[in-house]
């Protein structure tokens, strides 16, 4: 079993790399479609959402597939358990980058807020590099790494919701036909945690890959 399974583990991490690749560029893509008003770009990453769905799926039944064929313990259980469980979180990841890229259709020709919408371009950024570290993290199975990269972006990410809320807020108090495109900076805001928690959860699969111990982060 030892050099066929030794196979068949290199190629679904391949496999869980590339959706993370995927997922990765979705990110990116959306957040930049959405501060650039680029409903184009926005339409391709909702296009192209069903090949992460699709990919998921086989990673998921291959995973399974493994386990019953193979029954693989220790390390080699660990392998196939991590990727199992943290292919979710990609997937999960992968919908709200759709979300985003769908607000970015929906906000198109709408009254915009400039300062809140220059606080949610940081905040984009940052979350995908988050979100990059933590695959990266992954794929190296750099458990420091990890930790790191949970630690270092947590409260930054958390602290951009007061500040985009608050004038977000303000704005609708002071001017009904901004309430739209306000709601819509909230959602795309909460939609941006989401994957930063995701990517949290990646930095905890990694660190059970590197030590079998399942902890929580942050």
């Amino acid at each position: 079993m030892g050099k066929v399974f030794d196979e068949e583990i290199v190629t679904l991490k391949a496999d869980f790399m590339k959706l993370g690749a995927m997922v990765g560029e979705a990110i990116t893509n959306a957040g930049q479609a959405f501060i650039d008003h680029d409903v184009h770009a926005a339409q391709t990453v909702v296009t192209n959402d069903h090949e992460i769905n699709h990919l998921q799926i086989h990673i998921e039944k291959r995973s399974f597939e493994m386990i019953a064929l193979y029954q693989p313990v220790t390390g080699d259980l660990r392998e196939v358990v991590g990727i199992l469980k943290a292919v979710t979180d990609l997937e999960r990841a992968g919908d709200h980058a759709r979300n985003i890229a769908r607000a970015a259709i929906s906000i198109k020709g709408k009254p915009r807020i400039g300062d809140v919408e220059r606080i949610v371009a940081t905040m984009a950024k940052e979350v995908s590099e988050q979100y990059n570290e933590s695959i990266s993290s992954y794929g190296e199975a750099d458990q420091d790494r990890a930790k790191e990269t949970a630690k270092r972006f947590d409260k930054v990410i958390d602290s951009h919701y007061n500040d985009i809320a608050a004038p977000s807020y303000q704005a609708m108090a002071k001017d009904p036909e901004i309430v739209n495109a306000a709601i819509i900076y909230l959602n795309v805001t909460k939609d941006l945690g989401r994957i930063s928690d995701y990517s949290t959860n990646i930095c905890e699969w990694t660190i059970y890959l590197a030590t079998g111990k399942i902890i929580e982060l942050n």
